[in-house]
């Protein structure tokens, strides 16, 4: 039986989820409602996330981070599909960290195990 669950993550920047949202190409929509295709227990979300067939909603909690609700059926698949949006997320989170520091991007490599790889310099 599939049950309706919920994911914490450490993604807290709504501009940024949607941006790594962009990036790996998910299509999602816009304060939209989440309904758990077997209990039909619906959840407001900011963000609800289509992928073929994986459907999963993004919420903020009482201290603004934001988790995933879906349904635990589809858990390897959102989970593999959050660990690319978290990688995304990382990366704009480091290259505008590194932009507010004055520093400036010099290279990047993506590697064969997908390790996004940044050289940056300040000039002074």
């Amino acid at each position: 039986m599939s049950k309706f669950v919920q994911i914490k993550t450490e993604l807290r920047d709504l501009a940024m989820i949607k941006r790594s949202l962009d990036d790996l190409q998910l299509h999602y929509s816009e304060d939209s409602e989440y309904v758990h295709r077997w209990s039909g227990r619906r959840v407001q979300t900011p963000l609800l996330v289509r992928d073929g067939y994986l459907t999963f909603g993004l919420r903020a909690d009482e201290e603004g981070v934001y988790e995933v609700v879906g349904d635990d059926m589809q858990m390897a698949r959102i989970q593999s599909r959050l660990q690319q949006i978290q990688q995304r997320y990382a990366y704009h989170k480091v290259l505008a960290e590194v932009e507010q520091a004055g520093f400036n991007l010099v290279e990047e490599r993506i590697g064969d195990d997908n390790v996004i790889r940044l050289t940056v310099r300040r000039w002074q």
